[in-house]
């Protein structure tokens, strides 16, 4: 059993970060990972319910991380929605390194690889100059 990992963000921002990883890894990833990509043009009711049951879905016994784009947004909003029915822990934010480190680091537990993603997503965030120097 793992925990499982849904990105729920804007358009296609999720699955071109899910594409990105696989070709990094290039192998399967040791997590099971879906992506729910939010239209505007679309009716949030109806993803509500879409991430409800990937959610469901993808709680192996070890509750799922979701990962989603930007604070306070549709995604986001849509996200926050899963915690009282499922045991989710939702991450704003979403970055590459953030979903590097969380595959680095997969078999901890849920709470541990939300602190890992924050970590990993803050981590990922650097002014380029000043690193160099």
């Amino acid at each position: 059993m793992s925990v499982g990992v849904l990105l729920v963000t804007h358009d296609n921002v999720g699955s071109s970060l899910l594409e990105s990883l696989e070709l990094m890894r290039e192998g399967p990833l040791p997590l099971p990972v879906k992506v729910l990509p939010i239209r505007h043009e679309n009716d949030p009711v109806e993803f509500s319910y879409h991430a409800k049951t990937i959610c469901k879905n993808l709680n192996e016994g070890q509750g799922v991380l979701v990962l989603t784009d930007l604070f306070a947004a549709t995604p986001c909003n849509i996200a926050s929605e899963l915690i009282p029915h499922c045991r989710v822990r939702v991450v704003a934010g979403v970055n590459l390194p953030m979903l590097v480190k969380i595959m680095n680091y997969y078999k901890n537990d849920l709470d541990t690889l939300a602190n890992i993603a924050l970590s990993g997503g803050c981590q990922g965030v650097l002014d380029v100059n000043s690193a160099l120097k």
